[in-house]
């Protein structure tokens, strides 16, 4: 695998935002690797763009720090899409999500502005990216692929397996710290939440703590290991993929 520096991924970029017409960049990579304060600081430096969350947790409303949400001032007035979308008791397809993020490419590109998708989850960025077919009955899997609408450069965010993991444990800390418990208790009163939800965004484990069945270092050990064994799903889904540009960030 070549692994690119920061300083030849912006050439590689910068060839290839000269060679295409109606780019789109994609930015991925696994959880806590730093896509967002990339997508931001590519969108400050080859802009003017405007960044597309591509992450089936930052689609609810209300979830934010379990969802790991950009804030305002993360942002650094660069538009984000793709957030807050839905409530946390509804239910939307992948299908669902391609049609929004083909449309919003249309109106970002409109507006004379370099589309950004940014996220980890895997099926819904291929299918964006590689225009997967998808039935009247918007079926969540596809194996079936259009014509590529646009041309789009995939950069993906490298971390040695420790630095990772080290950098997971830790954000899983600072959501802690920052009110990640009372955040799950606010859905779980406000919110009729199915399993699958539930599961997604960690709060079980948040649930078994605020009612007593285990202790918060515990709570905060389920949550690191979920969110690491998510990151082994995401590293698997591309391993092995050429059309996939990796580089190491720092």
């Amino acid at each position: 695998m070549k692994l690119y520096s920061k300083p030849e991924i912006f050439e590689v970029i910068k060839k290839f935002l000269k060679e295409n017409e109606s780019p789109v960049l994609e930015i991925l990579g696994s959880t806590a690797s730093g896509k967002t304060g990339f997508s931001i600081e590519i969108a400050k430096k080859f802009g003017p763009a405007e960044v597309i969350s591509v992450d089936s947790r930052q689609i609810y409303k209300d979830i934010n720090i379990a969802s790991a949400k950009a804030s305002e001032k993360e942002m650094q007035g660069v538009p984000n899409w793709g957030m807050d979308l839905i409530s946390p008791e509804e239910g939307y397809s992948v299908a669902e999500f391609q049609k929004y993020a083909f449309e919003k490419i249309k109106e970002i590109q409109e507006r004379k502005a370099l589309p950004i998708l940014c996220g980890g989850t895997m099926l819904w960025l291929d299918a964006i990216s590689e225009n997967y077919l998808f039935n009247e009955k918007q079926e969540i899997k596809s194996t079936k692929k259009g014509k590529p609408r646009f041309p789009v450069l995939k950069i993906g965010i490298h971390w040695d397996r420790e630095e990772l993991y080290a950098r997971i444990n830790k954000r899983s800390e600072i959501m802690f710290q920052n009110g990640l418990i009372e955040e799950t208790s606010e859905i779980l009163e406000k919110y009729k939440m199915n399993y699958q939800a539930l599961t997604s965004f960690g709060y079980l484990e948040l649930q078994k703590f605020i009612e007593g069945g285990v202790s918060r270092e515990g709570a905060l050990e389920l949550n690191q290991r979920r969110n690491r064994n998510y990151a082994k799903r995401q590293l698997t889904w591309w391993r092995g993929r050429e059309d996939v540009n990796w580089v190491k960030i720092v």
